[in-house]
């Protein structure tokens, strides 16, 4: 799918400011964004709705996003295999994160160019390798 305008990612991430700079850096470029503020919320919501890459805070309470992207690999439901690129502030679980096939890796704080080419990036349907962004 090239056109971005019907394109739908999760942002899972535990504090509001964050979920919304996401979101607005992305929907100037067609993204529809929905958002979870834990990771059994976005559990909840991958079970239902596809969606073209997530965006996962690694430290949440509660299920954090390590947990949170295992769960959702193990599950049979629609994002399954979906892109999920780590969003922290810690960059120490690199290993953890790619034997759970995270896509990608940006650490806050953020820049809307870094945060736009990880979720190009690992979108791109010959996408496969593991990136950190910084």
């Amino acid at each position: 799918m090239s056109d971005t305008a019907s394109r739908t990612l999760l942002i899972v991430d535990d504090h509001e400011i964050n979920r919304r700079l996401a979101s607005l850096f992305l929907q100037p470029l067609g993204w529809r964004a929905v958002m979870a503020v834990d990771g059994a919320q976005a559990l909840d919501l991958a079970s239902v709705e596809r969606f073209e890459v997530i965006l996962m805070d690694m430290v949440m309470p509660g299920l954090d996003g390590l947990q949170t992207t295992a769960l959702l690999r193990q599950s049979d439901g629609p994002n399954k295999d979906t892109p999920v690129i780590a969003v922290t502030g810690m960059d120490d679980h690199r290993a953890q994160w790619r034997s759970l096939g995270v896509t990608q890796v940006v650490l806050k704080p953020f820049d809307p160019d870094q945060l736009i080419a990880a979720v190009a990036e690992a979108t791109r349907p010959q996408s496969s390798g593991y990136r950190i962004s910084a």
